[in-house]
């Protein structure tokens, strides 16, 4: 696995945290966002893992 995408998994691991701060607070409107931030950060990661498999198997 290569850094850039170690680092955003460990990016989204850290945004998947606040949500749930956020829903013991009772701000669920924040709990979407921060969701989607980290959902965002893990899409991104996986684009790059398949970009670099693609680019071995060629």
């Amino acid at each position: 696995m290569s850094r850039k995408v170690e680092r955003l998994l460990e990016r989204a691991g850290i945004w998947e945290t606040r949500p749930k701060q956020a829903a013991l607070k009772g701000d669920y409107d924040r709990v979407g966002r921060l969701r989607t931030k980290a959902l965002q950060l893990s899409i991104g990661a996986r684009r790059i893992e398949e970009k670099i498999k693609n680019s071995r198997n060629k």
